[in-house]
């Protein structure tokens, strides 16, 4: 029993070899990769925090990006509305200047009319009087070259009447 306890004892052997191998295996890694594999995650911690500053930052960006368009599309629908009264203005004046315009034109034109009938009217009532004075001296002449008897001139007045 003794001898299965010794020093040489395979499983001892094992045990004491896995151990120094493991030591080993931890020394040549902490020598010789520890340190780059640990600068490797301290450059991606890097990487990944700048990327979410930037992407904060890009956040922020777009957020003063929303806010700008945001007042450039309340500034465009003001000066869209501010143009369209001021047409609606400009229209409404329009509309009153040409409707002054027609009335003005309407009166005219009636005025016109108005002096053309007078004028007419004028020209008739000449022309009338003309016609009755030569009637009248044409009934007078008839009259007289017939100044027979007093009911032959009275049928002559009422004939030159009804032509009249």
């Amino acid at each position: 029993m003794i001898e299965r306890f010794g020093l040489l004892d395979p499983e001892k052997i094992m045990a004491v070899l896995l151990w120094a191998t493991f030591f080993s295996v931890l020394f040549i890694l902490q020598k010789f990769a520890w340190k780059p594999i640990l600068a490797a995650l301290k450059q991606r911690e890097d990487y990944i925090r700048a990327s979410l500053a930037d992407a904060d930052k890009i956040k922020s960006e777009l957020a003063a990006l929303e806010a700008a368009k945001a007042k450039i599309l309340d500034e465009a629908k003001d000066k869209g509305n501010t143009l369209i009264e001021q047409s609606r203005k400009v229209g409404n004046e329009l509309a009153v200047q040409i409707e002054q315009r027609a009335k003005k034109n309407a009166e005219e034109i009636l005025t016109s009319a108005h002096q053309e009938i007078e004028g007419e009217r004028e020209r008739v009532r000449n022309a009338l009087k003309k016609e009755s004075a030569q009637t009248a001296v044409s009934l007078a002449e008839k009259i007289l070259k017939e100044n027979l008897d007093t009911e032959k001139n009275r049928n002559l007045i009422n004939e030159a009447m009804k032509d009249v």
